[in-house]
């Protein structure tokens, strides 16, 4: 999910700036040892469907892609086979003809997701009363990313008005031919489509495409100057630079190790107590549990689950010692004595590491204080833009 690069690289980060995840099908398990090498150029987009799995890719160009939906032109595919609505009644391709219309593919637990939403609530804040929607299809990448009330605290969490049609079948993915999250399509009044993007990036062209429509609507309408990238996302920025990192980590196709306190490696999970394996995660049986991951990277994200819907803290370690507090991700804690810790009480995200500067090699210690806890995913970014934090 995340981009990697090299110390002082001369090209231009914007150029390789796009990120995404794939969904794929019967491929065997990354290796989570396996570090990227260069960024190169792809020279087609993998066609790779699967329920409920991602696959992080580095991708060196942002990819406008054209795709051929299996329904006339000038029609916006419709949103049948869904679980409901959120923020919305059912809407329909005839309801939304002519307006200007986003469908924005996303799952709120992943990260290129995530930074994809400031510039979504600006566009809807926008243009919304000008007949702009935005309609967010939640497809489910793990099974409880797919249940209606997490996607309801997800969104209220977030900031997300806009409406939300639920995909846990993947009908609506399917009839979209899509493949990666996030992928935004958007339609003209006439349902033509006219602008689509994988993954991060291409937000100016987005908003300037936004506002091309508008005007040949009302050519009279004054409109604000199209939003500024985010200073996480200016990549051409003097300093920019972007280190190699540990690739992302799917519990699901891992092998966890037994911790004997030595012998790590990179990206490779280790395990105190007696964890218990599902289909998707890793979940803690006690109080002295404890996963260990030895990475490379600036930020840690990772996806957990309380999963008995009780709330669990968990201590967090980097190299045995609480995380310094510049080091530390939005959702770390510390009590009186100073001991670094996350409360796991709802299934998300957690952003639970910002180091303040890059290093080749970092033991993450989780040890929740209960069992319970689901482990799902570690996603990491390597990229720093200066004046960014």
């Amino acid at each position: 999910m995340m981009r990697s690069g090299y110390i002082g690289s001369s090209e231009s980060l914007s150029s390789r700036a796009l990120r995404l995840c794939f969904a794929r099908s019967g491929q065997a398990p990354v290796r989570s040892n396996e570090v990227e090498g260069p960024p190169r150029k792809l020279t087609s987009v993998p066609r790779l469907r699967a329920f409920g799995a991602s696959l992080g890719m580095t991708m060196p160009l942002a990819l406008t892609v054209t795709i051929a939906f299996a329904q006339p032109a000038g029609e916006i595919p419709g949103f049948e086979g869904n679980a409901g609505w959120i923020n919305s009644a059912p809407l329909t391709p005839a309801q939304l003809r002519g307006k200007i219309v986003l469908v924005d593919f996303w799952e709120y637990t992943c990260i290129n997701c995530l930074r994809t939403l400031p510039y979504l609530r600006t566009w809807y804040a926008r243009y919304h009363k000008y007949g702009f929607v935005i309609v967010g299809v939640q497809t489910p990448e793990f099974g409880f990313s797919g249940e209606r009330q997490n996607v309801v605290a997800a969104t209220k969490r977030l900031g997300v008005t806009w409406p939300v049609v639920l995909d846990p079948y993947y009908a609506i993915w399917n009839r979209y031919r899509n493949d990666v999250w996030p992928h935004e399509f958007l339609f003209a009044p006439d349902g033509r489509l006219v602008h689509d993007v994988e993954g991060e990036g291409e937000y100016q062209d987005t908003e300037s495409t936004i506002q091309r429509l508008l005007r040949a609507q009302r050519p009279h309408l004054t409109l604000p100057p199209v939003m500024a990238l985010l200073p996480q996302d200016s990549y051409d920025k003097p300093g920019a630079v972007c280190y190699p990192r540990t690739p992302e980590i799917l519990l699901e196709h891992e092998t966890p190790y037994r911790d004997t306190g030595a012998g790590y490696q990179d990206g490779s999970i280790y395990l105190r107590g007696a964890w218990r394996r599902t289909s998707q995660a890793e979940i803690s049986n006690g109080a002295r549990d404890s996963m260990l991951l030895r990475y490379h990277a600036i930020q840690v994200m990772v996806v957990m689950k309380p999963e008995y819907n009780l709330p669990i803290r968990v201590g967090v370690t980097q190299n045995g010692k609480p995380v310094a507090r510049v080091d530390a991700g939005s959702d770390i804690r510390y009590d009186a004595r100073g001991n670094s810790y996350i409360d796991v009480n709802a299934p998300r995200s957690y952003a639970v590491i910002m180091n303040a500067h890059y290093s080749p090699q970092i033991d993450l210690r989780l040890s929740p204080d209960s069992a319970g806890l689901g482990i799902y995913d570690f996603a990491f970014e390597s990229c720093e833009v200066p004046g960014s934090r």
